[in-house]
């Protein structure tokens, strides 16, 4: 997604603080502090790195997400046994809703098609869908994927828009190294407040402009029924 590398973001670290020669901070610690921001955004903010993937299910109810994910956004539709054919979209349905209607809905007939998926956080890595499924089917889903570390010649995985808040990180946690000194701690609060405000304003001003924005808020938790 994005185009600006890790050196360029770590070069810019190096010459805010007056250390292109990285003396005092190496190159390698800044980018080790690169990529800590990078999962911090990406927790603060799960669809900086979402990715769309078509999933083949297993038989049964309970499925995975990718290996490389941490978080399921969104289920989209079912796309056939080959991967490929769009189908039916799918909804999201609470489990209190599925428990309450069917109380044995995980032993309901297998079929190909999934009409529903439940989510819940607490079991991140995994979902549920209904009918139970036949397996070998194909649906696709978008979740967060977790940064892996960069090499300082890969470009960020991310929006260059959070190129800044990237540095501002990496601010922060350089001037903590000084943090025995008054000015160093004050800087690196500082710079921690301004990555925060960021990313929270970037959340804000996506929700406001969203072009479903109009449909309501969007709420994962939504409680779909079947039809």
């Amino acid at each position: 997604m994005g185009t600006i590398t890790a050196q360029t973001i770590v070069n810019n670290a190096a010459l805010q603080l007056t250390d292109v020669a990285n003396v005092r901070w190496t190159s390698a610690e800044l980018l080790g502090w690169l990529n800590d921001g990078l999962r911090q955004i990406v927790t603060m903010q799960p669809n900086a790195t979402s990715k769309i993937s078509n999933v083949q299910l297993v038989a049964g109810t309970r499925q995975s997400i990718p290996s490389d994910g941490w978080m399921l956004l969104r289920v989209h539709r079912n796309m056939g046994s080959d991967g490929a054919t769009p189908g039916r979209a799918i909804r999201v349905i609470s489990r209190e809703v599925m428990d309450s209607f069917n109380p044995y809905w995980h032993t309901d007939t297998a079929t190909a098609e999934v009409k529903n998926f439940i989510y819940d956080i607490e079991d991140q890595m995994a979902f549920y869908v209904y009918p139970p499924q036949i397996g070998g089917q194909y649906i696709e889903l978008n979740y967060s994927q977790q940064p892996t570390n960069l090499t300082l010649s890969q470009v960020i995985p991310i929006f260059d828009v959070f190129a800044s808040a990237l540095l501002d990180y990496i601010m922060y946690r350089a001037c903590s190294k000084d943090a025995e000194y008054a000015p160093g701690l004050q800087l690196a609060q500082l710079y921690l407040s301004t990555f925060t405000a960021a990313i929270a304003v970037k959340d804000k001003s996506e929700k406001e402009v969203a072009p479903d924005n109009a449909l309501g808020v969007r709420n994962p938790a939504v409680r779909g029924t079947d039809s």
